[in-house]
């Protein structure tokens, strides 16, 4: 996979997204901060479903298809 380390580097952006929500959850924050982070959080798996599906096949994978 040509764009692995952009993909890491997304995943730790989602992780610690993830992370901030529990955080907001813990302390009983606004609903609309939590809401916030959701968006976050869809975006980064939109972005990254972009980037693996811009890969090309690699033999293998054609040939389980």
């Amino acid at each position: 996979m040509r764009n692995r380390n952009l993909i890491y580097n997304k995943i730790e952006i989602l992780q610690s997204v993830l992370i901030n929500l529990k955080r907001i959850v813990n302390t009983q924050e606004s609903i609309e901060s939590y809401k916030v982070q959701l968006g976050k959080a869809e975006a980064l798996v939109e972005e990254i479903r972009d980037i693996i599906e811009s890969q090309p096949f690699s033999p293998g994978e054609l040939n389980k298809r």
